[in-house]
């Protein structure tokens, strides 16, 4: 019974693990993309760009320490670009939320 059990388990992560190789990401050309854009996102492909974005722009500052209020205030600067000016590339918005 233990053995058929471990089976059963094995082969439905097996099936999950398949499913996730096989879903559609976007691909996002960040050149072009608007504030307005953003709002197409689901929730989850949002957290993970903003995740993005936010190394990206660290990374061009050289910025080596994470600091959680200070990343939050950045990206919660150019959110408010964003809503008040949907038509902003977002990489203007976030060039604008980091230190210069």
């Amino acid at each position: 019974m233990r053995a058929l059990r471990y089976g059963v388990v094995a082969v439905l992560v097996a099936g999950a693990a398949s499913a996730q190789v096989h879903l559609n990401r976007p691909v996002i050309n960040l050149d072009t993309l608007a504030c307005k854009d953003l709002v197409s996102l689901s929730r989850e492909e949002e957290d993970r760009l903003l995740i993005y974005l936010n190394g990206y722009f660290d990374g061009m500052h050289k910025i080596s320490t994470w600091d959680e209020r200070v990343t939050s205030e950045r990206i919660d600067r150019a959110l408010a670009t964003c809503q008040a000016q949907p038509e902003t590339p977002v990489l203007r918005a976030f060039r604008n939320a980091w230190p210069q």
